[in-house]
């Protein structure tokens, strides 16, 4: 199988947010280059997503080198056990606990910021403060450090992307969050319900093997992958407001919500790339693809795929959800989706209730990122009632 040509190198072509657009049409399965795979096609990306011998872990991704071993670039029985130390974490009942007596605070708080306000930097000045509150409470961060969390975490969401841009401050930012993370574990603040206390306590229960260090590492990456992927999909639903794409006031109702979150999900995935790498010589929809090799799973290419979704680019509500991977497929599917999903219904309702309307007021249909991707370059204002 060719390489894709020279003028759509890979340096050049996944600098492209909807990169998949750009590639032959024909397959779902492209070698890019010598040992670099995309996959576009809905089918096969729930393929490659759940295939067994294509894996997260490589000793030379960015964010195993960062952070150690952790849950993201772990596999087999390493993963399933990173995972059973968050399970409690984002258990029903525990989401619910979160649902009456953590989040209403920090979203009134949000909204009192942007209701009556037109800004032209949703993202960062109001988009993380819901999630960033959330996770710092059941990490046990104290709230006086928020904003140092917030400055030191966002440039780390550059370890997830791709392609990945690495630096010795990403590396300094990580070791400094590391020892906050410490310091607050032996100040002993966040009390026994915390993360950190609520995982050292299942790792000692079920006797799993993992070092304090691994415990760690997983707790900041589930702070850094919470955060960034909330910040960026809460851009994504303001912006899918302030299109009027949906009706305002159709969003009183819980399962209208439900329904925009999930078509506003398809469209505008937070992760719309997903790396992986062949550990065996395999195939994905027939294609060899051989051991070693890195398998880029577009995430964003699947959920637009017109085999699956008639109009693919269109915003339609009555959709069926089937075939959409928001939030990947397989071993490594997000474990806090409802967790988010929680969060963004409770955050739309608190928004219509304030807001007569929201109204996009500039728009360059700009996107940013694969990892943490979202709409930029518009401005959004909040009418009150």
């Amino acid at each position: 199988m060719p390489a894709v040509a020279a003028a759509a190198a890979p340096a050049h072509l996944l600098s492209q947010p909807y990169w998949y657009r750009l590639l032959p049409s024909g397959t779902d399965v492209h070698r890019l280059d010598d040992g670099l795979f995309a996959v576009t096609g809905n089918a096969a990306v729930q393929e490659a997503l759940a295939h067994p011998a294509i894996v997260a872990e490589h000793p030379l991704k960015a964010s195993a080198r960062a952070f150690g071993p952790n849950v993201l670039d772990a596999d087999g029985p390493s993963h399933r056990a990173f995972r059973a130390l968050l399970a409690p974490i984002l258990s029903a009942g525990r989401i619910e606990e979160y649902k009456r007596a953590l989040m209403p605070g920090l979203i009134r708080e949000l909204v009192d910021g942007i209701a009556g306000v037109e800004t032209a930097d949703f993202h960062r000045t109001f988009a993380h403060r819901v999630p960033y509150g959330i996770v710092c409470t059941i990490l046990g961060i104290d709230t006086s450090l928020e904003e140092r969390f917030h400055q030191l975490t966002r440039p780390l969401a550059r370890l997830l992307d791709y392609p990945t841009q690495e630096t010795a401050q990403t590396h300094a930012n990580v070791a400094e969050l590391l020892q906050l993370v410490e310091e607050q574990r032996v100040a002993g603040s966040a009390g026994p319900r915390s993360l950190l206390a609520t995982i050292e306590r299942t790792r000692d229960r079920k006797g799993i093997s993992l070092t304090d260090g691994e415990v760690r590492s997983t707790a900041l990456l589930f702070f850094l992958a919470g955060t960034e992927t909330s910040s960026a999909f809460i851009t994504s639903l303001v912006y899918c407001m302030g299109r009027g794409v949906f009706g305002l006031d159709e969003l009183h109702d819980e399962a209208a919500r439900d329904d925009y979150i999930e078509e506003t999900l398809r469209l505008y995935p937070p992760v719309q790339t997903v790396v992986r790498f062949a550990s065996e010589d395999l195939t994905v929809q027939g294609v060899p693809v051989p051991r070693h090799s890195a398998v880029l799973a577009s995430v964003a290419g699947a959920n637009r795929d017109p085999r699956v979704f008639e109009h693919p680019d269109r915003f339609q509500v009555d959709r069926s959800r089937k075939g959409s991977v928001p939030f990947a497929v397989g071993a490594h599917a997000c474990p806090g989706a409802m967790l988010a999903k929680t969060e963004f219904s409770l955050l739309i309702e608190e928004i219509v209730r304030r807001c007569s309307d929201v109204v996009i007021t500039r728009d360059r249909l700009g996107m940013e990122s694969q990892s943490f991707s979202h709409p930029t370059d518009f401005s959004v204002e909040f009418l009150t009632r």
